[in-house]
């Protein structure tokens, strides 16, 4: 049963994504990281993936599957995700997509937003295409202030390159909007247009 006081981390968010596709250990889930290349992302340490790892267990978000052992390195458990663990999981991308705490918190969500539907998604991503709009107009009129008053530039280099942040977000959220618009946007493995996912590990039985 998950503590009240529990709250999930986006490393322990990125493992219970990861045990969507299937029962894994954390060796197999770095790996897999590595190749879709979202481990820099978290800056993952072992030790950490198996702290939180341990952690999800005693909340019962995901279950011992098992252990396997190939040849002589010690045996290593194996992770299933539970339905409580979906649910946890699923519920985080939701909201830290539409209000995150962090700019890694959002790049996690916005890493795991497949996880729900493209309308969702769409529908998240327009409202903060409105907040980046309002955000650039209030940066704007900052500037011009500053400006107005002969600062020297140097003063406003963060304000600059903060503004510049912000209209690449917006240019590159408002071209999403128009691919999804499009259906040009390969959601799921599913669809027919998919390719073979970036998977290393063998199945589980």
């Amino acid at each position: 049963m998950a503590s009240a006081a529990f709250r999930l981390t986006p490393l322990a968010v990125t493992a219970l994504a990861l045990l969507e596709e299937g029962p894994m250990h954390p060796y197999e889930m770095l790996q897999l990281l590595n190749l879709r290349g979202k481990a820099a992302l978290l800056q993952i340490k072992p030790p950490s993936l198996y702290h939180s790892m341990n952690r999800l267990v005693e909340v019962g978000f995901v279950t011992v599957h098992g252990t396997e052992r190939e040849g002589n390195r010690p045996e290593r458990t194996v992770y299933a995700l539970t339905a409580a663990g979906r649910a946890a999981y699923i519920a985080w991308v939701r909201v830290r997509l539409d209000d995150p705490a962090s700019p890694q918190e959002f790049a996690v969500a916005l890493a795991e937003c497949h996880n729900l539907g493209p309308d969702e998604v769409a529908a998240v991503l327009g409202r903060r295409c409105d907040r980046i709009v309002a955000d650039l107009a209030e940066l704007d009129d900052q500037l011009a202030a500053a400006r107005a008053r002969a600062l020297p530039e140097a003063f406003l280099l963060e304000s600059d390159r903060r503004r510049a942040v912000l209209a690449a977000d917006l240019a590159w959220t408002s071209d999403l909007l128009r691919r999804l618009d499009a259906d040009e946007v390969v959601w799921s493995l599913d669809d027919p247009r998919a390719g073979a996912p970036l998977h290393a590990r063998k199945e589980h039985s």
